[in-house]
């Protein structure tokens, strides 16, 4: 008996970066209230598409700077973030980037 094997479609568009900032012994996470269409008054990390030439880390960096405005940064590469969209069969994937606000500006 012959086994079949079906492949799922993974797709990588974008990414999301987590902002922590130390507070005396605890880290806090910075959470935007989202506007658009899909997100409307949902809280969640930053996070955006990436653009036609440019890398991942690229694009965690122009999406802090348009969120924020935030430009003095320092990312750590962590593991991915992933979805899958049951309706359209894929999996969705994200590089997902750390920034620890303590280490690289005072606010």
């Amino acid at each position: 008996m012959s086994e079949e094997y079906f492949e799922v479609p993974i797709r990588c568009t974008g990414i999301a970066t987590v902002l922590l900032k130390k507070i005396e012994d605890e880290y806090k996470v910075l959470l935007l209230k989202r506007n658009t269409s899909v997100l409307r008054n949902v809280w969640c990390y930053i996070g955006g598409s990436i653009e036609e030439g440019e890398k991942a880390w690229e694009a965690a960096f122009r999406e802090i700077n348009e969120e924020t405005g935030i430009t003095n940064v320092l990312l750590y590469a962590s593991n991915k973030f992933d979805q899958y969209i049951h309706l359209k069969k894929i999996i969705y994937m994200l590089p997902l980037y750390l920034l620890d606000l303590w280490k690289t500006i005072k606010m």
